[in-house]
């Protein structure tokens, strides 16, 4: 099945088209994974945002809540919200956005660039509340785009064997990190050496990092909409429900509840 411009699975809630791009919100009509693969006519990311979503992507991690998938234009491949109606954000690009080395993948990928997972979050946030305006998507659209491109560039360079490590702890270890420096002990790295390495792959200070990331979990777990947001303060490693809702607004610019009620 090939899918055109602007056209992916599910039911469509709404778009909105830019120089460049088409970005949709969506509802997944399948209650399972896909046995069938698809390819779409131009490039595409896509972000899910229940839980449940699926990708044969490479470096898609199942644990992770919320992974932006990047897959190339004619490249055919197999993802499904699990979940019936599950929702999740769109956007086509444009053949004529992707330049070199990016036109020469074959294969989906998952972004491991935290910016560009934030801003692709902040898209669905104001799509969701209806608080999107073209230039901002347009400016959202391109920098994802760049973020793309400098993680192909980083990932042609060798990266150390123990940088994975670091960016497991930070990912599993949310409630009880040791600091920089401990994870710099754990990996047997120096902390310096540590923090510039990692910035230079990541785009991101690894304190930074771990900030988005527990961000990231604590999104998750609102839109959930199981736990407290003082519980999931708790669970995501910030020092108080206060601290959480301030961190949380910086990146989402709402407060967990005002993000929380968009998903009950």
């Amino acid at each position: 099945m090939l899918l055109h411009y602007g056209e992916f699975l599910g039911r469509e809630i709404n778009r909105v088209c830019v120089p460049g791009f088409i970005l949709t919100f969506r509802r997944s009509g399948s209650g399972r994974r896909d046995e069938k693969a698809h390819s779409h006519s131009t490039p595409n990311l896509l972000l899910p945002l229940d839980a449940g979503y699926w990708s044969e992507a490479d470096g898609f991690d199942d644990g992770n809540p919320s992974q932006l998938v990047y897959t190339p234009s004619g490249v055919e491949h197999r993802d499904s919200m699990v979940r019936l109606g599950g929702r999740y954000l769109a956007i086509s690009i444009d053949d004529y956005i992707v330049e070199e080395p990016l036109q020469g993948w074959r294969f989906p990928v998952a972004l491991e660039r935290p910016i560009a997972t934030r801003i692709a979050h902040v898209l669905a946030v104001r799509n969701m509340t209806g608080r999107l305006s073209g230039l901002f998507v347009e400016d959202a659209c391109l920098s994802i785009v760049a973020e793309l491109e400098a993680q192909t560039a980083v990932s042609r360079v060798s990266r150390p064997p123990w940088l994975k490590r670091v960016v497991e702890i930070c990912d599993h270890g949310l409630k009880e990190l040791p600091g920089i420096a401990g994870i710099a002990a754990t990996v047997g790295i120096h902390p310096v050496h540590l923090t510039r390495v990692f910035r230079s792959c990541y785009g991101f200070p690894l304190s930074k990092y771990i900030v988005a990331v527990r961000i990231e979990r604590a999104a998750a777990a609102l839109r959930a909409g199981s736990q407290s947001v003082a519980a999931i303060a708790a669970e995501t490693g910030f020092s108080d429900q206060s601290h959480l809702c301030k961190a949380f607004k910086a990146v989402m610019g709402m407060t967990p509840n005002e993000y929380k009620g968009l998903f009950t």
